[in-house]
């Protein structure tokens, strides 16, 4: 090649002409690059969205715990005591009106 060829072809020309084994292991190590950088950023991608879901799964859990003591609470027996007495009138009778049955 002539001297007065600049530096880039004369690199593309030694690479194309002399440096075949040198091209292609760099294409595969470019590739191989990529390749662990697109893993690397799926892999990230995957663990937020893990991170997410435990979130989620916890606020759940706490609200179903919320859930259980306000059932808890509504079915206690002074409360349904209190709304028998509210609303269906009914009272608790007197030492007078209890009945005792034996055998």
């Amino acid at each position: 090649m002539p001297a007065h060829v600049g530096l880039t072809k004369q690199i593309i020309h030694d690479l194309t002409s002399v440096g075949k084994v040198q091209l292609i292991l760099f294409v595969l190590v470019l590739l191989s690059a990529l390749g662990v950088v697109y893993t690397t950023q799926q892999t990230r991608s995957i663990i937020a969205g893990n991170d997410q879901l435990l979130m989620e799964r916890e606020r759940l859990e706490v609200e179903w715990r919320n859930q259980l003591l306000e059932e808890h609470a509504l079915t206690e027996h002074s409360r349904v005591e209190s709304i028998a007495r509210q609303d269906q009138g009914m009272v608790r009778p007197d030492s007078k009106r209890e009945v005792i049955v034996s055998q």
